[in-house]
């Protein structure tokens, strides 16, 4: 599936007013189902007249929806307008100065452009998409952050999934095998850009037996220190490796983390083993004992579980 980032095609055509009336649309969502035009209008410090003209042509760029019903004018903000908005803050602090509207990654519920730094350095940006795509099973997955969900917008939901991750990034990369982050804001996460594939875009023939078992043996290695640290994955599989262009390893999509504090966590992290063994079974002949295995995880989670339990005191 590739999804075009049409907040790219409007950003030039946008002013200023424009960006403080997605702004308002934004932050009354937090109390109206559909914002009032007149609510818009009042925070946007604009005549009624005016801000519906310019909220017209948002809707048409597709970064609000109108609705109008029995004399009740009220707009909801859309993801490519929270996109807009994610770019536009990157964007004034200097984050990124372009962003290519080439996706170098798509996932079930999250986009991946390459970006332009003001020094010229490539980076990726990651746009969550919690809500367009996401099902009953991903949403057990997430939730800690769909609990009571009733009471968010599904734009809301992104941003602190995309926020959770940003965090695991920035415990994590210090030491192990991750993304760098660089910066995050509303549902977007900028991290440092690896050129690479992820695992499950190999062909079966791409790697030997040999080599497979090589790059499982890193994986697993990697994965044991992370969790000595108090991190289970949560949703390990051969779409979230990554084998770099010097044929190391990266573990990235951390979104669904859990910290061994968590009673869930070990559960999360029999899963994690159990899928990371049967693709590389499957798929290269790699054949892993999976009691061997468990026993240095389980062995390794209680590790961590301590260490989170130690700085909790």
């Amino acid at each position: 599936m590739v999804s075009k980032l049409l907040a790219l095609e409007a950003y030039p055509k946008l002013k200023d007013i424009d960006f403080r009336l997605l702004r308002a649309v934004e932050l009354k969502m937090r109390y109206y189902k559909w914002v009032p035009l007149e609510e818009i209008a009042k925070f946007a410090r604009m005549d009624v007249e005016s801000a519906s003209y310019r909220l017209g042509k948002l809707d048409d760029f597709g970064l609000v929806i109108r609705r109008s019903d029995m004399g009740y004018i009220g707009y909801q903000l859309t993801i490519h307008g929270y996109d807009a908005l994610a770019i536009r803050a990157f964007a004034k602090k200097g984050v990124i100065e372009a962003i290519s509207t080439t996706q170098i990654g798509v996932g079930k519920d999250a986009d991946v452009y390459v970006a332009i730094t003001p020094s010229g350095e490539k980076v990726a940006v990651k746009f969550n998409r919690i809500g367009e795509r996401t099902s009953a099973r991903k949403a057990f997955y997430h939730s800690d952050v769909f609990a009571d969900k009733h009471h968010k917008s599904w734009l809301y939901v992104s941003r602190l999934i995309a926020k959770k991750e940003h965090e695991a990034l920035v415990l994590l990369s210090p030491f192990a095998k991750v993304p760098k982050p660089i910066a995050w804001n509303r549902h977007a996460i900028v991290m440092e850009f690896i050129n690479g594939v992820e695992l499950a875009e190999l062909r079966d023939t791409d790697l030997t037996r040999e080599e497979a078992d090589e790059i499982l043996g890193k994986v697993l290695d990697e994965y044991e220190k992370i969790v000595k640290f108090g991190i289970v994955h949560g949703d390990m599989s051969e779409f979230n490796v990554v084998l770099t262009e010097d044929n190391d390893i990266l573990i990235i999509d951390w979104a669904q983390y859990q910290s061994c504090a968590n009673p869930e966590s070990l559960e999360l992290l029999k899963r994690d083993i159990t899928v990371l063994l049967n693709a590389f079974r499957r798929r290269w002949g790699v054949k892993r004992n999976f009691e061997e295995e468990w026993k240095r995880f389980y062995e390794a989670w209680l590790i961590g579980r301590k260490e989170i339990s130690e700085e909790q005191q």
